[in-house]
């Protein structure tokens, strides 16, 4: 509650003033939240989380001439995890939606961190944000054959073209749901939206910090004949973070942390299989070593075991070793 209070004195009121919004549009097939953040005399302003539906635009903070940033990510409606477009400039956000002004210290008021990329000056008035399949106008289609895969129906391929099967998969929904919506599509991508999310939510592998410090989080996960090893998920005191979204079937999981206490890294203790690791972000298929290969080796403990496709570890003070006299 404190951080929220103090949060709240570094609020800005009327960060969008009257200046003409700057608008972000969304040409991919995912749901997204966006933040956008740009300078001022006191530093930066920031402001999240819009949710820009496949197709759609939203108007996200003023179309200033100064440098602006922006950041998006996919909802957790979706398999394989949460997708980013992001650059290289950390900046701090909330979970929920928030505006701020001049916050530097994002452990101070309980923040976390999101790497934003600048916008071009041709961007500032106008960002798209896009995929690799470039859907341009199919977007809304394509984001809801996504959806309709997402929330369980007979969807084999995403492409942006409406065809009998996704009409017939849409048709399974509103029987499933007892309600047409016609040509409302809107609605029908916002309610298939509602049920991926309590479809695939409570999925894969979330970690939450009972510690009063920071943790930062790795995963090492079974695929194929071999691990694939992800980190870091920062979690601040009292927070989640669901580090993996698939579903989880067995005891194929495993997690190690550190503890970040001032300067030092405490590691998480009772650790029984060795996993390669790196200071910064980093994903590695290594297990055997991991010096070979730039990396360093650590314990990881095994997740609890999966109930429903998720599992859910909490970590508190006694899951880390002792600090060093």
């Amino acid at each position: 509650m404190l951080n929220r209070i103090i949060l709240a004195l570094v609020m800005v009121l009327g960060l969008g003033g009257a200046a003409q919004a700057g608008q972000v549009c969304n040409e991919t097939s995912f749901m997204v939240e966006a933040a956008k953040a740009w300078r001022t005399p006191t530093g930066l302003a920031v402001e999240g989380w819009a949710r820009i539906a496949p197709g759609g635009c939203a108007e996200i903070g003023p179309a200033t001439d100064t440098e602006q940033y922006l950041y998006a990510r996919t909802t957790r409606a979706y398999l394989g995890g949460v997708r980013e477009w992001r650059g290289s400039l950390d900046i701090c956000v909330d979970e929920a939606d928030f505006s701020f002004e001049g916050v530097a210290d994002c452990d101070l008021l309980g923040l976390e961190t999101r790497k934003f990329r600048q916008l071009s000056d041709a961007e500032r008035e106008s960002a798209v944000l896009v995929e690799v399949a470039d859907f341009g106008d199919r977007a809304e289609e394509a984001g809801l054959q996504r959806l309709l895969q997402s929330a369980g129906y007979d969807i084999n391929v995403i492409d942006g073209y409406a065809g009998r099967r996704t009409r017939r998969q849409v048709t399974a929904f509103e029987s499933d749901l007892g309600r047409s919506f016609g040509a409302e599509r809107s609605e029908l991508i916002e309610a298939l939206h509602q049920r991926a999310l309590e479809r695939n939510s409570g999925l894969g592998l979330q970690v939450c910090n009972d510690a009063n410090l920071p943790v930062g989080v790795a995963v090492a996960r079974a695929v194929g004949d071999g691990f694939e090893t992800r980190g870091w998920w920062r979690i601040a005191p009292g927070g989640c973070a669901q580090t993996l979204s698939a579903q989880l079937t067995g005891d194929e999981t495993y997690i190690y942390a550190q503890l970040i206490d001032g300067d030092a890294l405490r590691p998480l203790a009772s650790g029984t299989e060795a996993f390669c690791i790196t200071p910064a972000r980093f994903t590695s298929q290594a297990r055997g070593e991991c010096e070979t290969s730039g990396f360093q080796p650590a314990l990881f403990r095994a997740a609890p075991a999966a109930e429903n496709g998720g599992s859910l570890m909490r970590l508190d003070l006694d899951d880390f070793e002792e600090p060093l006299p």
